[in-house]
């Protein structure tokens, strides 16, 4: 499939119409969001195009080039594997009018160990969780790779604990005690809490960006599912957690706040996946294209 195709596909996918009556506001804004492009030059296998996602983030690109936003995200798996895949894939980033904000995710890490280290520069990630402010929200991108076997240099003591939390969770039949899942660890809970409690102080809201849900529970989650959960839980100034991973997507609510996995942009042969998302005080109206369903999120008091 051409380019053109996937532009053509993607600006004629059909969103909900709640979305498509809600004027602008001058109190809202627009950002743009993709998940999992995850490109490698490979062939097809199963579901997965791979070396369809560059022409795919193209179109996305395109479409977002198009509208006034004001910034865009990918929430992780921006390659497969390989170091080389990365020089492909950030082409149609290029072409974007657009500040990307990325979250990392487990196959950014799929490529040698002596490059795993400099896999959040590849990313132009200054530190592997962060925080920034727009308007009178405050958007979180947690590492949700911290604590796991994948994302750290084989031997090294971060990799060996991860090694033995997932003997532990395996030992206790956990759902998500999986090789391609990770944790938060106790260092960055303790700086999300923090943040979380400014924000609040501030009178701002709190969106979440990271790779692995935490909702609902599943073969895909993070580690510490329950204990991330139980810190949003202490915080009503998080309205939203928004992920990818789970190229099937997701949508759930957990006392007030919405989660949503989006759908891979890497899946199925003939159709692509990404998103514009409109803020405004009260709620996130979700606009999908392709694969991924328009949604209204309504954010607690």
């Amino acid at each position: 499939m051409t380019r053109r195709n996937f532009i053509g596909t993607a600006v004629a996918a059909l969103a909900h119409p709640l979305v498509l009556t809600r004027a602008a506001t001058t109190d809202s804004f627009e950002i743009g969001l993709v998940a999992d492009a995850q490109y490698a030059d490979v062939p097809p296998t199963g579901t997965r195009f791979y070396r369809e996602s560059v022409s795919r983030l193209g179109a996305a690109v395109d479409h977002f080039n198009g509208r006034n936003l004001a910034f865009c995200a990918h929430l992780g798996d921006l390659i497969d594997r390989s170091w080389d895949s990365f020089d492909a894939i950030e082409r149609p980033l290029a072409n974007s009018r657009h500040r990307w904000h990325h979250v990392l995710g487990n196959h950014d890490f799929d490529v040698l160990e002596t490059y795993k280290p400099r896999v959040p520069g590849r990313l132009g990630v200054p530190q592997r969780y962060r925080f920034f402010e727009y308007r009178e929200f405050v958007f979180v991108i947690l590492d949700t790779n911290d604590v796991s076997t994948y994302a750290h240099v084989a031997g090294s003591p971060e990799q060996l604990a991860a090694q033995a939390e997932l003997s532990r969770l395996q030992a206790a039949r956990a759902p998500q005690a999986k090789p391609w899942n990770g944790g938060i660890g106790p260092t960055q809970l303790a700086w999300l809490d923090q943040r979380c409690r400014e924000a609040r102080a501030a009178g701002r809201k709190v969106v979440i960006f990271a790779h692995h849900p935490v909702f609902p529970a599943g073969g895909h989650t993070t580690w510490n599912a329950p204990e991330v959960l139980a810190l949003i839980g202490r915080h009503p100034n998080i309205v939203a957690w928004l992920n990818g991973h789970n190229h099937a997507g997701a949508f759930a609510t957990h006392e007030g706040v919405p989660f949503v996995t989006l759908h891979g942009m890497v899946e199925t042969a003939n159709t692509s996946a990404f998103a514009t998302a409109q803020l405004l005080p009260d709620r996130m109206l979700i606009t999908g294209h392709g694969r991924e369903p328009s949604r209204e999120l309504i954010f607690r008091a």
